[in-house]
């Protein structure tokens, strides 16, 4: 009853995927709406797998990664901007254990990179 969802990354509807390195070229504001795409981008994934979005149960844990320069310490703001979103969209059961890592560098030049555990319904 656990879905295991690999790092979705920051890409919108036109698919012009989110690049940059957060405290050099995006801001907080910025790299929040980039983790919002993530998302997004999983909550999709969830729907495509599952059907249903009903048969969420509870979303268990997630890890966000964000690229940012060595001097940028906020990384739990940047992956409210995911948190934030799962718990508009789940309600109670978007509420999760969470962890935000710094790292130098992503995929593809990503500011965000978010993977996440769901428990889903029998």
């Amino acid at each position: 009853n656990i879905v295991y969802l690999a790092g979705h990354l920051p890409v919108p509807v036109n698919g012009e995927i989110v690049r940059g390195v957060v405290g050099k070229d995006l801001d907080i504001k910025e790299a929040q709406h980039a983790a919002h795409l993530c998302a997004l981008n999983l909550i999709s994934t969830l729907k495509a797998y599952l059907g249903d979005l009903d048969q969420v149960k509870k979303i268990v844990k997630v890890v966000g990664f964000v690229s940012s320069t060595d001097d940028f310490t906020e990384h739990h703001l940047v992956v409210n901007g995911f948190s934030d979103t799962m718990g508009e969209v789940f309600e109670e059961k978007g509420r999760h254990a969470r962890s935000a890592v710094g790292h130098h560098v992503l995929p593809l030049n990503v500011p965000v990179e978010i993977e996440a555990i769901v428990e889903i319904e029998n």
